[in-house]
This record gives structure tokens, sequence and C-alpha cells, in this order.
């Protein structure tokens, strides 16, 4: 499948910003220049991770604190058992390019 094309602002670095592609809730993250985009979603509490902090290369669910990794998906500290799914992305002029079909395999 071909990327798909957001118009959007980049996150500034150590910021995040939500976007839906395709019905799909992502969250972008800058961690020191570079974007990353997983899910939106506590595979524990099933909350938008866009409303948690942002810490280090880490995003942390704004219930219950499970936490993970923005680069990978994978689950750093518990509650959350499932991994986050994380989707290839591309900075280009006016916004991103996501691959929803080539998302990684939850950690």
């Amino acid at each position: 499948m071909e990327a798909i094309f957001v118009e959007t602002d980049v996150p500034e670095p150590g910021n995040t910003r939500s976007i839906t592609v395709n019905e799909q809730k992502v969250l972008l993250c800058n961690i020191d220049g570079e974007v990353f985009a997983i899910e939106n979603s506590c595979t524990h509490a099933r909350v938008l991770l866009s409303s948690g902090r942002l810490i280090g290369g880490e995003i942390e669910c704004p219930v219950h604190g499970a936490r993970f990794d923005v680069r990978t998906g994978a689950v750093m500290c518990p509650p959350a058992r499932k991994g986050l799914q994380s989707f290839p992305v591309c900075v280009v002029d006016g916004g991103v390019e996501v691959r929803l079909s080539e998302e990684s395999t939850p950690q």
C-alpha cells in the first residue's frame, strides 16, 4: 500500500500530535527531531494516549500509568501487557506520510 499523506503540523521535539489516517487514530511523537507514529489508544485502558505524557522516548497512559516505547510500541511499564502498533512515517513538506498496511506487530 502507498503512503497516505496527512496535512498536519509536525509536533515540536518532545511533543505529540494526534491525527486520523483512514479512520485509524495515530499519535505522532517527536523525539529529538525524529518523528514516530503509533496507535493512539492504550492497549490496557483503551483511552487516548494523546492525553498522556511523553517522557523521553516513552508515552505514558493517563489512566493507569502504563508506558510504551514510541519507537517500537513495546510495553515498558505495566499494567499494559500488549504493545502498540507502530507505523512507518515520513515527514514531507506540509505534513506526514503514514503507512498503515506495513504496521509492525505489537510487542
